[in-house]
């Protein structure tokens, strides 16, 4: 079953499934470590629905609207 990234809860792994967003973003994005398989933990709720990502040794933060357009399973 996938979520959004935007309702996982903290302290999840996450699998990237799809990210559903603009051939410009899903770049973007894929640059930063967010690409299909590739596994992520969620540390932190942001305002507005966003989330930060431990990737690694890396911290992202995203925004509600692109957090939700980010699909994911959480293991």
């Amino acid at each position: 079953m996938t979520d959004s990234l935007r309702t996982c809860p903290l302290g999840v792994e996450i699998e990237i499934c799809r990210v559903d967003l603009t051939l410009r973003n899903r770049f973007r994005l894929s640059e930063l470590g967010f690409r299909e398989h590739e596994r992520m933990r969620v540390i932190q709720k942001a305002g507005f629905g966003g989330r930060v990502i431990a990737h690694g040794t890396e911290r992202i933060a995203l925004d509600g609207v692109t957090a939700r357009h980010i699909l994911v399973q959480v293991h």
